[in-house]
């Protein structure tokens, strides 16, 4: 009989240690021989440094893949995903066709972004193309919506450029890092607010990349009314959606927190906006994820703190799914175990992406899907031609 999975974390939260002790794994320490470690972000830099050198063994897993921060990190992600871009067009790959004006057809998911202090002279040229729009500055390491702000003048990044009393250019070190991209200033809004989408991705492997899709996830509102005007760039309860942000605001419901269940979200889009529409946003959005992901060859730390009680409940299944997709059957893990899990354990995850699966298509498949082209037996109908097609590119 197999031996019981020996568990580690240095993050206490319940959601996480109930599903552990429910299995009847057995705690230990760090310093002990272990098989499952939920490390938080700057445990798994520690662990997986070059100093430290540390390599898993075949029985080890942990929460996090070492170069999370490749996708998790703002200036890392947009770095990866120009990158990737330009080699699919070095290849040329169909997925990054452009029309007449430069814009790529299928992988346009960017808004236009910079680096700061790096790209400064290159964001004053885009700026001064358009000196009526605005912009959105977020720091490259921080979350929760620290140190984001909008801006429509360059008066107002000026310390990011020169220093003022010499006029002499300020070494780039002196200053944090940030990324600015243009603002979308007509989002789409349910009820007059601003609403983000928090959606769960697992990603098993990335060779060949298996991620999966978790069903619950969550919209989070803002709590004021959005407009563009910019009397309102400094109010971010009607610009920015995180938690952290909005529970300080005096219309904040401590209740359902501000929340919405994507379920909800897509009958609410369905009723105003059309099946059709509603199943090609919901397409869209599973096609940016894998080829982010593909980018990348993900947030690193989702928060596993409950603001409400439907937080708490859909956390904890959340850490459930996972587990019994990572660790099959509560068994000690085996690094050589690389098979898809059968359907009846994924719980509320559903299969995103499977490469093995796909590599008999290819490039091809994903482009004929993004044209609407019928690859398969899940299909939907044309608006335009009535023929049957794939309402869902994977």
């Amino acid at each position: 009989m197999a031996g019981k999975v020996k568990w580690v974390t240095d993050i206490e939260k319940s959601v996480l240690i109930n599903n552990f002790e429910k299995r009847g794994w057995v705690q230990v320490t760090e310093n002990e021989d272990w098989n499952f470690y939920w490390m938080s972000v700057q445990t798994i830099r520690n662990v997986f440094s070059v100093e430290t050198g540390y390599r898993l063994s075949d029985d080890q897993i942990v929460n996090h893949f070492p170069n999370h921060y490749e996708l998790t990190r703002k200036d890392l992600m947009v770095k990866n995903i120009k990158r990737y871009r330009k080699e699919l067009e070095k290849e040329g790959s169909p997925l990054a066709e452009k029309d007449e004006n430069g814009k790529y057809l299928y992988l346009d998911f960017v808004p236009v972004t910079y680096m700061l202090p790096a790209d400064y002279n290159l964001f004053v040229e885009e700026f001064r193309k358009s000196p009526s729009s605005t912009w959105i500055m977020k720091p490259c390491g921080k979350a929760q919506g620290k140190g984001i702000f909008l801006i429509n003048k360059l008066s107002q990044i000026k310390k990011w450029s020169r220093d003022s009393k010499t006029s002499s250019f300020v070494s780039q070190s002196n200053k944090e890092a940030y990324v600015i991209s243009l603002y979308i200033n007509n989002p789409l809004l349910i009820g007059g607010r601003k609403f983000d989408l928090r959606l769960y991705v697992l990603v098993s492997t990335y060779r060949p990349l298996r991620c999966y899709m978790y069903k619950l996830g969550f919209c989070r509102f803002c709590t004021v009314k959005y407009t563009p005007s910019t009397s309102e760039l400094d109010n971010m309860f009607v610009h920015l959606t995180n938690v952290a942000i909005q529970k300080h605001g005096e219309d904040y419901n401590h209740i359902h927190g501000g929340k919405w269940t994507v379920s909800n979200l897509r009958l609410y889009l369905e009723s105003t906006r059309g099946k059709e529409v509603t199943s090609k946003l919901f397409d869209e959005i599973h096609w940016i994820i894998v080829q982010s992901l593909k980018a990348v060859a993900v947030n690193a730390s989702p928060s596993l703190t409950s603001s409400t009680a439907n937080d708490r409940i859909l956390k904890y299944n959340l850490i459930n799914d996972t587990l019994n997709i990572a660790v099959p059957n509560g068994e000690i893990p085996d690094c050589k175990w690389n098979k898809s899990p059968p359907k009846e354990v994924l719980g509320n995850y559903e299969i995103l992406y499977d490469e093995e699966l796909a590599q008999g298509d290819g490039a091809d498949r994903e482009l004929r899907s993004r044209q609407g082209q019928s690859l398969g037996p899940r299909t939907g109908r044309s608006r335009d031609s009535g023929r049957a097609v794939l309402t869902t590119w994977k």
